[in-house]
Protein backbone atom coordinates (compact mmCIF):
# COMPACT_ATOMS: atom_id res chain seq x y z
CA UNK A 1 0.00 0.00 0.00
CA UNK A 2 1.72 3.59 -0.99
CA UNK A 3 2.18 6.33 1.28
CA UNK A 4 -0.14 8.37 -0.86
CA UNK A 5 -2.99 6.03 -0.84
CA UNK A 6 -2.68 5.75 2.93
CA UNK A 7 -2.67 9.56 2.82
CA UNK A 8 -6.31 9.43 1.05
CA UNK A 9 -7.30 6.87 3.54
CA UNK A 10 -6.46 9.06 6.86
CA UNK A 11 -7.81 12.07 5.29
CA UNK A 12 -11.04 10.89 4.17
CA UNK A 13 -11.23 9.25 7.81
CA UNK A 14 -11.00 12.77 9.17
CA UNK A 15 -13.52 14.07 7.08
CA UNK A 16 -15.73 11.76 8.18
CA UNK A 17 -14.89 11.77 11.75
CA UNK A 18 -17.88 14.70 12.31
CA UNK A 19 -20.67 12.55 11.28
CA UNK A 20 -19.81 9.02 12.43
CA UNK A 21 -19.53 10.90 15.87
CA UNK A 22 -22.99 12.23 14.98
CA UNK A 23 -24.96 9.28 14.70
CA UNK A 24 -23.73 8.44 18.80
CA UNK A 25 -27.41 9.33 21.01
CA UNK A 26 -26.02 12.25 23.24
CA UNK A 27 -26.18 10.46 26.99
CA UNK A 28 -29.75 11.19 28.58
CA UNK A 29 -29.99 13.25 31.78
CA UNK A 30 -32.74 14.34 33.97
CA UNK A 31 -31.86 17.50 36.24
CA UNK A 32 -34.20 18.16 38.66
CA UNK A 33 -34.82 22.02 40.29
CA UNK A 34 -35.55 22.24 43.72
CA UNK A 35 -38.71 24.03 42.74
CA UNK A 36 -40.70 26.15 39.54
CA UNK A 37 -37.65 27.19 37.52
CA UNK A 38 -36.42 30.60 38.74
CA UNK A 39 -33.29 32.89 38.28
CA UNK A 40 -31.51 30.28 41.01
CA UNK A 41 -31.59 28.19 38.64
CA UNK A 42 -29.39 29.76 35.89
CA UNK A 43 -26.06 28.37 35.28
CA UNK A 44 -28.43 24.93 34.23
CA UNK A 45 -30.36 26.81 32.10
CA UNK A 46 -27.85 28.89 30.41
CA UNK A 47 -26.11 26.07 30.02
CA UNK A 48 -29.07 24.46 28.53
CA UNK A 49 -30.05 27.23 25.91
CA UNK A 50 -26.46 28.12 24.95
CA UNK A 51 -25.86 24.27 24.52
CA UNK A 52 -22.94 23.84 26.38
CA UNK A 53 -24.78 20.25 27.32
CA UNK A 54 -24.78 19.34 23.98
CA UNK A 55 -21.25 20.21 23.38
CA UNK A 56 -20.30 17.79 25.91
CA UNK A 57 -22.62 14.88 24.55
CA UNK A 58 -25.40 15.57 27.34
CA UNK A 59 -29.05 15.21 26.10
CA UNK A 60 -30.23 17.59 29.53
CA UNK A 61 -34.29 17.47 30.73
CA UNK A 62 -35.34 19.76 33.54
CA UNK A 63 -37.16 17.98 36.04
CA UNK A 64 -39.90 20.08 38.51
CA UNK A 65 -40.28 18.79 41.83
CA UNK A 66 -44.70 18.12 42.58
CA UNK A 67 -44.05 20.41 46.16
CA UNK A 68 -41.56 22.05 48.00
CA UNK A 69 -40.24 18.84 49.71
CA UNK A 70 -40.25 16.51 46.32
CA UNK A 71 -36.63 17.92 45.24
CA UNK A 72 -35.15 14.84 47.13
CA UNK A 73 -37.37 12.32 46.56
CA UNK A 74 -37.85 12.11 42.97
CA UNK A 75 -33.76 12.19 43.05
CA UNK A 76 -34.24 8.98 44.99
CA UNK A 77 -37.08 7.78 43.24
CA UNK A 78 -35.17 8.00 40.01
CA UNK A 79 -36.84 10.91 38.31
CA UNK A 80 -33.94 13.19 38.42
CA UNK A 81 -30.64 11.84 38.04
CA UNK A 82 -29.30 14.73 38.85
CA UNK A 83 -31.07 16.50 41.61
CA UNK A 84 -30.96 19.66 43.87
CA UNK A 85 -31.54 20.46 47.62
CA UNK A 86 -30.17 23.08 50.47
CA UNK A 87 -27.22 21.81 52.21
CA UNK A 88 -28.62 21.95 55.77
CA UNK A 89 -31.63 19.46 54.69
CA UNK A 90 -29.29 17.11 52.84
CA UNK A 91 -27.13 16.72 55.44
CA UNK A 92 -29.89 15.95 58.28
CA UNK A 93 -31.14 13.45 55.14
CA UNK A 94 -27.74 11.73 54.79
CA UNK A 95 -27.77 11.30 59.13
CA UNK A 96 -31.44 9.56 58.87
CA UNK A 97 -29.96 6.91 56.59
CA UNK A 98 -30.78 8.68 52.85
CA UNK A 99 -28.39 7.07 50.47
CA UNK A 100 -27.70 10.79 48.65
CA UNK A 101 -24.56 12.16 47.78
CA UNK A 102 -23.60 15.56 47.28
CA UNK A 103 -21.67 16.04 43.99
CA UNK A 104 -21.40 20.14 43.36
CA UNK A 105 -22.15 23.53 44.70
CA UNK A 106 -24.92 25.69 42.73
CA UNK A 107 -25.42 28.48 45.28
CA UNK A 108 -22.23 28.27 48.06
CA UNK A 109 -24.02 30.94 50.37
CA UNK A 110 -26.78 30.78 52.97
CA UNK A 111 -29.63 32.67 50.94
CA UNK A 112 -32.20 32.80 54.12
CA UNK A 113 -33.11 35.45 55.76
CA UNK A 114 -35.30 37.43 58.08
CA UNK A 115 -37.02 40.34 56.38
CA UNK A 116 -39.22 42.95 57.81
CA UNK A 117 -40.22 46.48 56.35
CA UNK A 118 -38.19 49.83 57.35
CA UNK A 119 -39.95 52.34 59.44
CA UNK A 120 -42.05 49.25 60.79
CA UNK A 121 -42.06 47.82 64.08
CA UNK A 122 -38.85 46.02 63.56
CA UNK A 123 -36.05 47.34 63.20
CA UNK A 124 -33.19 45.24 64.62
CA UNK A 125 -32.81 41.78 65.85
CA UNK A 126 -33.95 42.68 69.62
CA UNK A 127 -37.29 44.02 68.23
CA UNK A 128 -38.15 40.75 66.93
CA UNK A 129 -38.90 39.84 70.73
CA UNK A 130 -42.81 39.71 70.80
CA UNK A 131 -43.24 39.89 67.08
CA UNK A 132 -45.15 37.98 64.89
CA UNK A 133 -42.98 35.88 62.19
CA UNK A 134 -44.21 34.37 59.26
CA UNK A 135 -42.82 31.52 57.43
CA UNK A 136 -43.83 29.67 53.93
CA UNK A 137 -45.48 26.48 54.52
CA UNK A 138 -42.22 24.42 53.81
CA UNK A 139 -39.98 22.71 55.90
CA UNK A 140 -39.56 22.08 59.67
CA UNK A 141 -35.49 22.95 59.59
CA UNK A 142 -35.90 25.95 58.41
CA UNK A 143 -37.69 27.11 61.72
CA UNK A 144 -35.48 24.89 63.78
CA UNK A 145 -32.88 27.14 62.77
CA UNK A 146 -34.19 30.20 63.60
CA UNK A 147 -34.88 28.64 66.96
CA UNK A 148 -31.26 28.26 67.05
CA UNK A 149 -30.50 31.75 65.92
CA UNK A 150 -33.00 33.96 68.18
CA UNK A 151 -31.20 31.63 71.02
CA UNK A 152 -28.64 32.91 69.85
CA UNK A 153 -29.53 36.66 70.29
CA UNK A 154 -31.28 35.99 73.91
CA UNK A 155 -34.16 35.33 72.20
CA UNK A 156 -37.31 32.42 73.37
CA UNK A 157 -38.76 30.87 70.37
CA UNK A 158 -41.55 31.14 73.14
CA UNK A 159 -40.78 35.15 72.66
CA UNK A 160 -42.46 35.24 69.02
CA UNK A 161 -45.55 33.63 67.08
CA UNK A 162 -44.73 31.85 64.17
CA UNK A 163 -47.27 32.47 61.74
CA UNK A 164 -47.81 30.09 58.70
CA UNK A 165 -48.79 32.48 55.53
CA UNK A 166 -48.51 29.66 52.94
CA UNK A 167 -46.93 31.04 49.75
CA UNK A 168 -48.38 34.81 50.41
CA UNK A 169 -45.08 35.96 52.12
CA UNK A 170 -44.61 39.15 50.96
CA UNK A 171 -47.94 39.71 50.98
CA UNK A 172 -48.81 38.96 54.73
CA UNK A 173 -45.80 41.08 55.65
CA UNK A 174 -47.32 43.99 53.76
CA UNK A 175 -50.43 43.80 54.92
CA UNK A 176 -49.52 43.90 59.16
CA UNK A 177 -50.69 40.31 59.51
CA UNK A 178 -47.37 39.71 60.54
CA UNK A 179 -44.07 41.70 61.40
CA UNK A 180 -41.29 39.85 59.55
CA UNK A 181 -40.72 37.27 57.77
CA UNK A 182 -38.29 33.90 57.99
CA UNK A 183 -38.06 31.50 55.23
CA UNK A 184 -37.29 34.59 52.85
CA UNK A 185 -34.29 34.77 50.23
CA UNK A 186 -32.12 37.68 49.92
CA UNK A 187 -32.68 37.61 46.41
CA UNK A 188 -36.30 37.56 46.13
CA UNK A 189 -38.48 38.61 48.81
CA UNK A 190 -37.05 41.60 49.40
CA UNK A 191 -37.32 42.64 45.49
CA UNK A 192 -40.72 42.10 46.22
CA UNK A 193 -40.40 44.35 48.87
CA UNK A 194 -39.34 47.06 46.86
CA UNK A 195 -41.54 46.15 43.46
CA UNK A 196 -44.12 47.35 45.86
CA UNK A 197 -42.68 50.73 47.41
CA UNK A 198 -41.81 49.63 50.46
CA UNK A 199 -37.76 49.62 51.75
CA UNK A 200 -36.80 46.04 52.63
CA UNK A 201 -34.73 45.55 55.76
CA UNK A 202 -33.01 42.52 55.93
CA UNK A 203 -32.10 40.85 59.25
CA UNK A 204 -29.07 38.11 58.86
CA UNK A 205 -30.04 36.45 62.04
CA UNK A 206 -28.49 33.19 61.46
CA UNK A 207 -25.13 34.67 60.71
CA UNK A 208 -23.73 34.67 64.12
CA UNK A 209 -25.17 31.38 64.99
CA UNK A 210 -25.20 28.98 62.49
CA UNK A 211 -21.74 27.72 60.12
CA UNK A 212 -21.79 28.65 56.77
CA UNK A 213 -23.74 26.84 54.40
CA UNK A 214 -24.64 26.55 50.42
CA UNK A 215 -28.30 27.10 49.94
CA UNK A 216 -28.00 24.90 46.77
CA UNK A 217 -26.33 21.64 46.28
CA UNK A 218 -26.36 19.17 43.59
CA UNK A 219 -27.24 16.07 44.46
CA UNK A 220 -27.19 12.52 43.24
CA UNK A 221 -28.51 8.79 44.61
CA UNK A 222 -25.82 7.06 45.57
CA UNK A 223 -26.89 3.86 44.65
CA UNK A 224 -27.00 5.10 40.75
CA UNK A 225 -24.62 7.45 40.77
CA UNK A 226 -22.42 7.98 37.20
CA UNK A 227 -18.94 9.27 37.98
CA UNK A 228 -18.47 9.99 34.08
CA UNK A 229 -22.10 11.52 33.29
CA UNK A 230 -21.65 14.04 37.13
CA UNK A 231 -18.18 14.91 36.08
CA UNK A 232 -19.04 16.16 32.58
CA UNK A 233 -22.55 17.69 34.13
CA UNK A 234 -20.12 19.76 36.40
CA UNK A 235 -17.88 20.95 33.89
CA UNK A 236 -21.01 22.06 31.40
CA UNK A 237 -22.37 23.95 34.82
CA UNK A 238 -18.85 25.67 35.56
CA UNK A 239 -19.28 27.04 32.05
CA UNK A 240 -22.54 28.19 32.46
CA UNK A 241 -21.68 30.36 35.42
CA UNK A 242 -18.60 31.56 34.22
CA UNK A 243 -20.55 32.82 30.89
CA UNK A 244 -23.15 34.36 33.10
CA UNK A 245 -20.44 36.21 35.35
CA UNK A 246 -18.69 37.51 31.99
CA UNK A 247 -22.08 38.39 30.37
CA UNK A 248 -25.04 38.85 33.11
CA UNK A 249 -27.16 40.40 29.96
CA UNK A 250 -26.51 37.29 27.55
CA UNK A 251 -27.21 34.90 30.66
CA UNK A 252 -30.03 37.02 31.14
CA UNK A 253 -31.35 36.53 27.60
CA UNK A 254 -30.74 32.85 27.27
CA UNK A 255 -32.50 32.31 30.88
CA UNK A 256 -35.52 33.90 29.36
CA UNK A 257 -35.54 31.87 26.00
CA UNK A 258 -36.11 28.66 28.49
CA UNK A 259 -39.52 29.95 29.03
CA UNK A 260 -40.98 33.22 27.83
CA UNK A 261 -42.87 33.24 31.13
CA UNK A 262 -40.35 33.81 32.88
CA UNK A 263 -39.59 37.16 31.58
CA UNK A 264 -41.00 39.88 34.06
CA UNK A 265 -39.61 42.08 36.26
CA UNK A 266 -39.25 40.25 39.40
CA UNK A 267 -37.13 37.60 37.77
CA UNK A 268 -35.36 40.34 36.27
CA UNK A 269 -34.34 42.42 38.86
CA UNK A 270 -33.64 38.42 41.13
CA UNK A 271 -31.53 37.65 38.36
CA UNK A 272 -29.40 40.74 39.10
CA UNK A 273 -29.24 40.08 43.20
CA UNK A 274 -28.65 36.30 42.09
CA UNK A 275 -25.84 36.56 39.43
CA UNK A 276 -23.21 37.62 42.44
CA UNK A 277 -23.83 33.85 44.19
CA UNK A 278 -22.98 31.63 41.47
CA UNK A 279 -20.89 29.33 42.53
CA UNK A 280 -17.60 29.55 39.38
CA UNK A 281 -16.16 26.19 40.58
CA UNK A 282 -19.14 23.84 41.01
CA UNK A 283 -17.18 20.60 41.56
CA UNK A 284 -15.14 22.10 44.79
CA UNK A 285 -16.30 20.41 47.79
CA UNK A 286 -14.94 21.62 51.14
CA UNK A 287 -14.79 18.49 53.57
CA UNK A 288 -13.89 20.95 56.62
CA UNK A 289 -16.87 22.95 56.14
CA UNK A 290 -19.56 20.11 56.01
CA UNK A 291 -17.51 19.09 58.98
CA UNK A 292 -18.55 22.30 60.97
CA UNK A 293 -22.04 22.17 59.76
CA UNK A 294 -22.62 18.19 60.54
CA UNK A 295 -21.10 19.34 64.23
CA UNK A 296 -23.55 22.17 64.92
CA UNK A 297 -26.36 19.88 63.49
CA UNK A 298 -25.28 16.96 65.92
CA UNK A 299 -24.51 20.00 69.29
CA UNK A 300 -28.26 21.03 68.60
CA UNK A 301 -30.26 17.75 68.02
CA UNK A 302 -31.29 18.31 64.64
CA UNK A 303 -28.95 14.95 64.01
CA UNK A 304 -28.42 12.25 66.01
CA UNK A 305 -24.96 11.11 64.71
CA UNK A 306 -22.90 12.87 62.03
CA UNK A 307 -21.81 10.75 58.78
CA UNK A 308 -18.35 11.21 57.79
CA UNK A 309 -17.86 12.99 54.81
CA UNK A 310 -16.31 10.75 53.00
CA UNK A 311 -19.58 8.43 52.99
CA UNK A 312 -21.50 11.19 50.86
CA UNK A 313 -19.45 13.90 49.44
CA UNK A 314 -18.52 13.02 45.79
CA UNK A 315 -14.89 12.15 45.69
CA UNK A 316 -14.55 12.30 49.15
Amino acid sequence: MTAHFLRLITLAAIALAPLIASTHAADKLRVGVDWFVNPDHGPVIVALEAGFFADAGLDVEIVTPTDTLDNVTMVLDGRADIGMSDQVRTQIEVAGGSPLNIVGTLIPVPLNVVLAVDGGPVRSVADLRGKRIGYADSQQTERDLLKIALAAQGIAISDVTLVDVGFNMVGALLEGKVDALTDAYRNFEPVQVEMAGRKPLVLDVEGAAIPPYSELVYIVDSGKVDSDLVRRFLAVVERGARSIADDPERGWQLFIRYDAKLDNTLNRKAWEATVPFFALRPATLDPARYERLADFLEANGLIEKKVPTSDYLFGG
